[in-house]
């Protein structure tokens, strides 16, 4: 009997489902809880969940966020860029290392954050007509675990949303006729929400015990919808004169790494990079971001670089979706023991190479 019983539940979930005219379902953008104990700290799951929803037209949906995403329609338009050339063609002047020197961008134009990419579009509304965008939908600080955006859907189609600030993240909105059949219900969604988001923590912890760098190179960042912002390995030793790779293995994270001082690296950016907070704030992107520290050519670093040991390698991606670099290389030419981290996702994400003679 027992037996039987779970073979109806099972059934009971692939058979259309009338649902009340008007309903709300939920849809997860990203993870929405911190992962259980065993699952590696630097887990992201970039993934709306479920990535396919079935809904009638009229139906709305809510969607929520408990860490950096935008939900956006495109309306058969591409993602666009997070930086663009800044519109009053300003150039990046009297930026300057610890050693007084100026940086080989100095006179080179100015990159803002684009806004369409990172702020609001369009109504409350989807239609088929776009874009629409809730902007970025971020906790404000650590008090709010998670921010909401709701959009009906009056019109029947198919609908594609993304996430400007992760590659290759999106979900499948298919809206029927109303009164028409779903495969499931919002409560079933929201079980559907749990058991793909504990799916994504079992997939991370599998990601890291499979990472195995080549020799001297480091990993920087693994996964795609599973994201892992880390560096692998945490710390690498190499011989002085060693060239090392840095290769972006996530197919939805850009990532870089900045050399030297933390404390002037931190007060650096905070001068120098301005993601606004409303219309009307200041808006540039650090040129280190889209220009790294050196000429073109190969890094070379002594742990000196621009009087500090200041050292930013060029941006890279790990998907075609983005055009950036997939490696960026260091040559190391003196021993010593050197940190680094991510501009884009912070200390947390840090590496150490330890040179020898």
């Amino acid at each position: 009997m027992r037996k039987l019983l779970t073979l109806l539940g099972v059934v009971a979930g692939l058979v259309p489902t009338s649902v009340a005219y008007g309903a709300t379902w939920h849809v997860a953008v990203g993870e929405q809880a911190r992962p259980p104990a065993g699952t590696p700290k630097a887990t992201s799951l970039n993934q709306f969940m479920p990535s396919r929803l079935t809904i009638d037209a009229g139906d709305a949906v809510t969607f929520s966020s408990a860490s950096f995403h935008t939900v956006t329609f495109l309306g058969g338009g591409k993602p666009p860029g997070l930086f663009v050339p800044d519109p009053a063609g300003g150039t990046y002047t009297g930026v300057k290392g610890a050693d007084a020197s100026q940086f080989f961008f100095e006179g080179l134009a100015k990159f803002i954050y684009n806004p369409v990419a990172f702020g609001p579009a369009g109504g409350k509304t989807i239609t088929g007509a776009g874009p629409v965008s809730t902007g970025v939908l971020a906790p404000n600080g650590p008090k709010q675990k998670f921010v909401t955006a709701t959009y009906t859907f009056p019109k029947p189609g198919n609908y594609r949303l993304v996430c400007d600030i992760h590659p290759g993240m999106k979900v499948g909105v298919v809206v029927k006729p109303k009164g028409a059949a779903v495969p499931r219900t919002p409560s079933q969604v929201d079980g559907d929400i749990l058991t793909q988001q504990a799916a994504g923590w079992a997939k991370a912890a599998a990601l890291e015990k499979a990472a195995k760098p080549a020799a001297n190179s480091v990993a920087a960042g693994i996964g795609g919808s599973v994201a892992l912002l880390a560096f692998y390995p945490k710390v690498l030793k190499v011989k002085v004169g060693t060239t090392v790779s840095f290769v972006n293995k996530s197919a939805s994270e850009v990532h870089d790494a900045a050399f030297g001082p933390r404390k002037f690296i931190e007060g650096f950016m905070k001068t120098y990079d301005k993601l606004p907070a409303g219309p009307n704030s200041p808006n540039q992107v650090a040129p280190v971001l889209p220009y790294g520290t050196e000429a073109k050519g190969e890094y070379s670093y002594d742990g000196a670089n621009h009087g500090n040991g200041f050292l930013v390698t060029p941006l890279t991606a790990g998907t075609k979706l983005v055009p950036l670099p997939k490696v960026a290389s260091v040559k190391f030419t003196k021993p010593g023991t050197y940190k680094y981290f991510c501009l884009i996702h912070g200390p947390d994400m840090s590496g150490t190479i330890v040179v020898t003679p």
